[in-house]
């Protein structure tokens, strides 16, 4: 034992592995007898090139994931190539609040993201550079222009894009798609002479607008194929639901019919459309509203594997290690049995691609949830019905608290699989929490109206 002053200094020892831990980067010095030996940095990502990330598609997801990678801590380059021009918009208010402006209106309202914002977090932006080609060995993306750039990690934030109609007379102008920005200020200017409005399509996109047109006094028609609306996504009572809104506001339905042409005078001026039953509906303007394909060409054409979507892991890695798909463009087939076009998947996937992309822990799965806007009604759903096997499925309809209220819970095999509201809050976030606890209650509790719902949770 050193008695007391005495210097104590350790002769020799084994060496002691010392560690200083910094973001991205473990730093180990080996103690020796004097000071500290040589310094070595080994990654904590596993031999992951974290040199610069790239994005693709200034989307939800782009930009989502892009702020996520900064939050965890990442302070290498990040840039964003966007094949639009300007500062991105929020595609939600694109069918709804957006088409209700006067062409002109300042836009900043509608903006996904401020200018500043990429200034803050240090996003070096490229707005009007598509993206021509991926080329996995050299870890290379070449641009339109020819241009390349290299990326250490790549995101695939692409989205979607419309479904073309495939009708003569599809190319007439006043035929207009609703996805980008740039389709929505064409379809705003064009509404200053436009009266009467034909919508191919009774999904969620062309039921917004249609609400959105029939606000400002625009005469509308809805052609949808199948013999319901929102035949692919909801269940038959929040179909009924949303048709009786629709026809209360004047929209005059067309189901179970399709478009047999876009008529057209001297092939350039728009006069109306001709349904299957030979039924012809004027209209000043006809929107497109038929579904969406995944832009999955760059991740096909560079040999990844895309069915519906880029397949990706439940971390949205693709069969490449370096490079992930989140968004419209990612299916994820352990995740769920179909691809997800939503906000929320959006936000999800950004988040799970960041925080594997930077070794940090993964979010908590919610249940899916989707929203929607139309008139005095909000639609909130959670799960996914099992439209493919309707006629196994179980649903009850419960009225809600509020006039004109509703909602819809779905169960397959006895399990809880949906819940479906329209103007019912607290049913919705009843059975969200129900979903995403496990928790799967007894149809005819619900379809009693004397059930006190809360007690769900208890």
């Amino acid at each position: 034992m050193a008695r007391k002053g005495e210097e104590v200094r350790a002769k020799k020892f084994c060496p002691v592995l010392t560690c200083f831990i910094r973001w991205g980067k473990i730093s180990l010095f080996r103690a020796q007898e004097i000071g500290y030996g040589e310094k070595q940095e080994y990654s904590l990502f596993y031999g992951k090139d974290m040199s610069r990330i790239i994005i693709i598609g200034a989307s939800h997801a782009g930009l989502s994931c892009a702020e996520r990678l900064r939050h965890h801590g990442f302070d290498g380059q990040i840039t964003i190539f966007d094949r639009e021009d300007g500062l991105p918009l929020q595609r939600p208010p694109l069918s709804k609040a957006y088409l209700k402006t006067e062409a002109g209106t300042s836009e900043e309202a509608f903006l996904l993201r401020k200018a500043d914002w990429f200034e803050v977090f240090n996003i070096d932006f490229r707005p009007g550079c598509a993206v021509r080609s991926i080329d996995r060995k050299s870890g290379q993306i070449e641009l339109a222009d020819g241009r390349t750039e290299a990326y250490g990690q790549l995101v695939i934030a692409a989205g979607a894009s419309p479904r073309q109609l495939p009708v003569p007379g599809g190319q007439c102008k006043g035929v207009f798609e609703l996805r980008i920005a740039r389709d929505a200020r064409a379809i705003r200017a064009h509404l200053a002479h436009t009266k009467k409005v034909v919508v191919i399509g009774g999904g969620y996109i062309g039921l917004e607008a249609a609400a959105s047109l029939r606000s400002v006094g625009i005469e509308v028609d809805i052609v949808e194929m199948a013999p319901r609306l929102l035949a692919r996504v909801a269940s038959n009572a929040l179909s009924e639901y949303c048709a009786d809104l629709h026809q209360r506001h004047d929209v005059r339905l067309h189901c179970g019919k399709g478009v047999e042409e876009i008529l057209c005078d001297d092939g350039t001026k728009l006069r109306g459309v001709r349904l299957s039953d030979g039924t012809e509906l004027e209209a000043d303007l006809v929107l497109a509203g038929i579904g969406v394909v995944p832009e999955s060409q760059l991740a096909m054409q560079a040999g990844l594997k895309a069915e519906n979507g880029i397949i990706v892991n439940s971390e949205y890695q693709t069969a490449d290690a370096a490079i992930w798909a989140i968004g419209d463009v990612a299916r994820a087939p352990d995740i769920s049995p179909v691809r997800i076009e939503s906000i929320h998947h959006a936000q999800y996937s950004a988040s799970v691609a960041a925080a594997a992309i930077t070794a940090m822990p993964a979010p908590v799965p919610e249940a899916w949830w989707f929203r929607s806007d139309q008139y005095e009604v909000k639609f909130q759903m959670a799960g996914i019905v099992p439209v493919a096997r309707e006629a196994e499925m179980i649903s009850v309809t419960r009225t809600g608290r509020r006039e004109n209220s509703l909602s819809v819970w779905s169960w397959l095999d006895g399990q809880l699989v949906a819940i479906e509201a329209g103007n019912d809050g607290q049913a919705y976030m009843i059975g969200k929490k129900c979903l995403e606890a496990g928790r799967h209650p007894d149809p005819q509790e619900i379809a009693n109206p004397e059930f006190a719902l809360k007690t769900l949770l208890e």
